[in-house]
């Protein structure tokens, strides 16, 4: 039989890390290898497939429409390697816990935060499933989800943790100079900054401010919010968050709120697992823990539930 005409393992995997995580930098911290090594990696794939996966700058890598095409095949047969793999492996632990959540969550908000958790419960073992794509409880390949679900099974145990509050973020320079933001009208002097799978907010936020007529750009769109804030903190635009997560860039004078209107989002942050697992020991205490830790947050004040 003809041998498989396969790109290197080392290759494929350093590109669906970068995909998936939007970064070489946050790729080479999760495969234990240099940025410059991560960057090798994809450009050796790049040239054996005689294609562009990703288009480049000085701060960011963005998957070209092939690289787009690409990823999904590349990630469903890494996902199917991995779930026959843990099928052949014993039972886990069960004092092992595997939670999806999204990649700015995780990044912005919950890792700084689980050092308490692995402090309060030394004999567990937390792994993060993160992802740009998956909005909905992944119940497949993970014991418990921090998530902002479009769609809701009866099968899953929900539990709402915080609003979700649209609020747009710039840069402070964005403030200054003859197209200064003083006003929602004067975003028509601005390229508005979205997520390519959310467009939709942009357009409940301008609903709310009473704008119409500004149109979103079609030649600058992510997969997902942390790229388009970063993006933002150069000054590229005017952002859209959904929760607390510029929190630490706007302490820090990267980003400024330009508006004082937060918009209710259509779907809110919560806490999701298998409703026939919800009372699992592990399970449970990660949610206790989780919501003890939002309780806590005064950054959260404003998404929280006032009529609850």
């Amino acid at each position: 039989m003809p041998r498989r005409d396969l790109p290197p393992l080392r290759a494929l995997t350093a590109f669906e890390a970068a995909a998936r995580l939007g970064s070489f930098r946050l790729a080479s911290g999760e495969l234990g290898i240099t940025r410059s090594a991560v960057s090798h990696q994809v450009k050796s794939l790049e040239q054996r497939l005689g294609v562009k996966l990703f288009r480049r700058d000085a701060r960011r890598a963005e998957l070209t429409q092939t690289g787009h095409t690409y990823y999904p095949v590349v990630r469903e047969a890494f996902d199917m390697i991995e779930a026959q793999t843990r099928a052949l492996k014993p039972p886990a632990a069960d004092n092992e816990l595997t939670v999806q959540v999204y990649v700015t969550v995780a990044l912005k908000w919950l890792i700084p935060r689980l050092h308490d958790f692995e402090r309060r419960f030394p004999d567990m073992k937390v792994r993060l499933s993160t992802s740009y794509f998956d909005w909905d409880f992944d119940e497949k390949h993970v014991d418990a989800g921090f998530i902002l679900a479009r769609n809701r099974s009866p099968e899953h145990h929900y539990r709402t943790l915080f609003r979700s509050m649209l609020t747009p973020v710039c840069s402070p320079a964005l403030m200054r100079g003859p197209n200064a933001l003083r006003s929602p009208e004067d975003l028509t002097k601005h390229k508005l900054l979205y997520v390519y799978t959310a467009e939709e907010d942009w357009h409940i936020w301008l609903e709310a401010a009473g704008i119409s007529g500004i149109k979103l750009s079609d030649r600058l769109a992510f997969d997902s919010y942390i790229l388009a804030q970063e993006a933002a903190i150069e000054g590229r635009g005017v952002a859209m968050t959904i929760g607390p997560f510029a929190t630490e860039e706007i302490k820090m004078g990267r980003l400024v709120n330009p508006f004082p209107l937060m918009v209710p989002h259509r779907h809110n942050w919560l806490f999701a697992c298998n409703a026939e697992y919800a009372m699992k020991p592990k399970i449970k205490r990660f949610e206790e823990w989780l919501a003890k830790q939002i309780a806590a947050d005064p950054a959260l004040e404003p998404y929280r539930d006032k009529g609850k």
